[in-house]
């Protein structure tokens, strides 16, 4: 009995490590007021592998779309979170918020934006894994600029899925995501729990 008291605890505190850091990540929040606004909240994160983005919308109709550092406003057929419209009349943190989790498959550069009501324009965007050449403050720089113009898409196509909290719904995945599962965590401790 002591035994499996113990290997639950370890478990237990286990479980974060194997699964990952989690980057919540406020969209339609301004990050320099902490209110209802424009942009994601923060606007550049750096997690690693195997950490997750949760994407938490805010007030009014907002998505998150991966796009690339050169085009920060035109979607490259990557994750795409769909509209996500939410009351007016809810406050900033409101509890049960659409949230929208992916896991990190890679340390590369990620772009994501806004491109709900064109917001992208005004700065809307999220840079996750910056580089020293790449920056945050020149994506969002990139962004206010009209789009690059080119005969082929850069980028990568789709390589997973995302959940949703509230209504089911599966989204496809750009590279450098994959796919996140709270069940797992569930069944894990379901099978810690039959053995103690």
């Amino acid at each position: 009995m002591m035994f499996a008291s113990k290997a639950l605890g370890f478990l237990v505190l286990a479980l974060p490590v194997a699964f990952g850091a989690e980057y919540l990540v406020g969209v339609g929040k301004d990050e320099t007021t902490g209110k209802k606004g424009l942009g994601f909240d923060p606007s550049a994160i750096h997690p690693a592998v195997g950490d997750v983005i949760a994407f938490e919308f805010r007030s009014g109709s907002h998505s998150a779309v991966q796009s690339t550092f050169d085009n920060p406003c035109v979607g490259n057929g990557g994750f795409n979170s769909g509209v996500q419209t939410v009351a007016d009349s809810l406050p900033v943190d409101a509890p049960g918020l659409p949230t929208i989790r992916v896991t990190v498959n890679s340390t590369d550069p990620l772009w994501f934006f806004d491109e709900a009501g064109g917001l992208c324009y005004q700065g809307a965007v999220l840079a996750v894994n910056p580089s020293a050449a790449q920056t945050g403050a020149a994506f969002k720089a990139n962004a206010a600029k009209p789009p690059v113009r080119s005969s082929s898409t850069t980028g990568t196509g789709p390589t997973g899925s995302s959940t949703q909290t509230g209504p089911s719904q599966t989204q496809s995945t750009g590279a450098g995501l994959a796919s996140f599962h709270i069940s797992a965590a569930g069944t894990l401790l379901s099978m810690v729990l039959a053995l103690w």
